[in-house]
């Protein structure tokens, strides 16, 4: 795995929601669990962690370069100099037990949000776009474990993650009204291969399908068939962010559940990764 490095040992309950701040040129990052919010530095390996509330659902980047985090059903924005918060929207169906998870901020500065049951009842989930102007819509309903949001690089899909499923599915989209239409299955991943975690579109506009309980990452072409796989020092990677360079890809990852032995094998669970993922192309193969 000469490709693959650990950025930073973390040693993470639950890492999430990796994004590449481009005003800070940094990586954040959240400890869903833990409740931490991260910054992290590539260059110097520095990571400031900012304690916040549990759980702690994703981390985003406004166009302004203003942070929003989603804690239990609510999105504050942050200040991360003073560390204070500023609630500013709360989900449509929030309730006890149920809480934000995985985010997606598109170009056009709405973000897309899933609210999920923690007792992941089946059909509880919902996936939401919050406009800028504070309007919320329902977008969809009926997932169990809502997870990766993505889009294509034309704008053109809109792609979600049911992990609990196995399934990514794929979304009509227009991208000048926002305007979400028709739904399929674009893959299911068996159970023995991960389930389907954060997902994030290359360059090439493959998808990224980061492989929860499967050691790796799959790339998958918009015809949903897994072209190539990365394989992983850790059993339960959870998403991953490039850098602004889109050289390298990093992804968090979980110790949340491992046994001594699983933890033993792979020490470096919990950790953010780097990938030399432009090395990882031109070589045609996995690590």
């Amino acid at each position: 795995m000469n490709n693959i490095s650990i950025a930073f040992s973390s040693q993470a309950t639950l890492g999430e929601s990796p994004v590449w701040s481009q005003s800070r040129g940094r990586l954040l990052w959240v400890d869903t669990l833990a409740a931490s919010l991260n910054v992290f530095d590539p260059a110097t390996g520095q990571n400031i962690a900012h304690t916040m509330p549990s759980p702690l659902g994703f981390v985003t980047e406004t166009h302004e370069g203003q942070l929003l985090v989603g804690i239990g059903c609510h999105i504050e924005r942050v200040d991360e100099t003073t560390g204070k918060r500023q609630r500013i929207a709360t989900a449509p169906h929030a309730q006890n037990g149920y809480r934000l998870n995985d985010a997606y901020l598109d170009p056009t500065g709405h973000l897309w949000v899933g609210l999920m049951d923690e007792g992941l009842s089946e059909g509880s989930g919902y996936l939401y776009r919050l406009a800028p102007n504070g309007v919320w819509e329902t977008i969809d309903s009926g997932f169990t474990l809502i997870n990766g949001i993505a889009r294509s690089l034309d704008g053109g899909t809109l792609y979600v993650t049911d992990s609990r499923h196995g399934t990514i599915y794929a979304y009509e989209h227009d991208e000048l009204s926002g305007e979400v239409g028709h739904r399929h299955r674009l893959i299911d991943i068996a159970p023995d291969e991960g389930k389907p975690d954060g997902l994030l579109i290359d360059q090439e506009g493959y998808l990224l399908s980061v492989l929860f309980d499967g050691a790796g990452i799959a790339r998958i072409s918009t015809d949903g068939d897994i072209v190539q796989k990365i394989t992983l020092p850790v059993l339960r990677p959870t998403s991953c962010a490039f850098d602004s360079s889109h050289k390298y890809l990093f992804v968090t990852s979980a110790r949340l559940g491992l046994s001594p032995t699983t933890l033993a094998n792979m020490p470096a669970s919990g950790s953010v990764l780097r990938i030399d993922y432009e090395r990882i192309m031109r070589q045609g193969s996995a690590a």
